[in-house]
């Protein structure tokens, strides 16, 4: 999470976000790995950053460094995230000899499955997974399976400028499994598109700019926090066009768990398209809070899009509705003080 060649996407933030919202009621110590040992507060937050000393089968994100079990001595409460790490197995095991409660949130990444090699995922207390989709992807982890979603700070993300019509806007990683390409072919006339995020597969980027030729597309590589939350406000529709299989053939099984920018979007006011994909469409309701469409149809997004263009009171409603969802549902505080009341 920390350092210049960091990893920093909607998995990483979830469990940031998570651990601020939940140290403004009680002690929290967040472990990360990174290039050297280093310690910092943000807020009420204790961060500890070891310094990855090995990573485990060669596998770059599967970190390991003995050091961070000290951190599970001190807590009462171990609460992993990602099942599929050494790291995970490790504390565990720790907070098995030691009788602390321990759970798990998985991200869908990681490295080796040791906790299923060694037959340990009865030992977690609970699984909390952040969509039904997740847990059914992960099962028999955890003696029960809760669902608490994510969540969105809504002091941060939330409206702040006039809506710029005709924008529209992706935020995300830019890799094959987001389906951008479906999203750029569909961009209904007159309307403008921004692709904002950090370029992962070059290959991917080249041929994304190559089908964007002739039409209003920007690429945004380098965005600053304060600029996204700015886009993300003044843009008319957000559009998050995932995919199980993606330009080059290849399948994704876990392309999106949660699809955490769609509830930063709706915090910011913005209606929201997503496709029948992962855990999205738990949580935008279809023709309220934005669409939810078919993965991999130009067609499917243009016939969605070209409406929230046209009609600009449709799209202010919708997301007028999105933002009422977040607050009543989709709070980091709310998730917080639900991981409390389970551990």
């Amino acid at each position: 999470m920390f350092g210049d060649g960091n990893s920093f996407g909607g998995a990483e933030r979830y469990c940031l976000e998570l651990a601020r919202a939940t140290a403004a009621f009680t002690p929290v110590r967040l472990v990360a790995f990174g290039p050297s040992a280093g310690r910092r507060r943000l807020g009420d937050l204790d961060v500890r950053i070891e310094r990855e000393r090995w990573n485990v089968a060669g596998r770059p994100h599967d970190p390991l460094n003995l050091a961070f079990l000290r951190h599970c001595l001190w807590a009462d409460v171990i609460h992993c995230h990602q099942a599929r790490s050494t790291m995970t197995a490790l504390a565990t095991v720790c907070g098995r000899l030691t009788r602390k409660r321990i759970f798990v949130t998985d991200h869908g990444g990681g490295g080796s499955n040791v906790v299923r090699r060694l037959r340990i995922g009865r030992w977690f207390n609970a699984q909390l997974s952040q969509s039904e989709f997740a847990a059914k992807s992960i099962p028999h982890i955890g003696r029960q399976i809760e669902i608490i979603y994510g969540g969105v700070d809504p002091e941060k993300y939330k409206p702040s400028t006039e809506k710029i019509p005709r924008q529209l806007l992706y935020l995300g990683r830019l890799l094959p499994h987001k389906g951008i390409e479906h999203l750029i072919e569909a961009i209904p006339c007159q309307a403008r598109l921004k692709i904002v995020g950090r370029p992962l597969d070059s290959a991917y980027l080249t041929f994304l700019k190559h089908i964007a030729q002739e039409r209003d597309v920007e690429f945004c590589t380098t965005t600053e926090d304060e600029e996204v939350i700015r886009l993300l406000s003044s843009s008319q529709c957000l559009v998050l066009p995932s995919v199980y299989k993606d330009y080059r053939g290849r399948k994704q099984a876990l392309p999106e768990l949660l699809g955490l920018v769609l509830l930063e979007a709706m915090a910011c006011g913005t209606a929201v398209v997503c496709t029948n994909v992962g855990g999205m469409p738990e949580i935008v309701t279809h023709a309220k809070t934005g669409f939810i469409v078919v993965p991999g149809s130009s067609n499917a997004l243009r016939d969605v899009l070209h409406p929230l263009v046209e009609k600009p009171k449709l799209a202010r409603l919708m997301g007028q509705n999105a933002r009422k969802d977040v607050m009543q549902r989709f709070t980091w505080k709310g998730v917080a003080q639900t991981c409390l009341d389970l551990y």
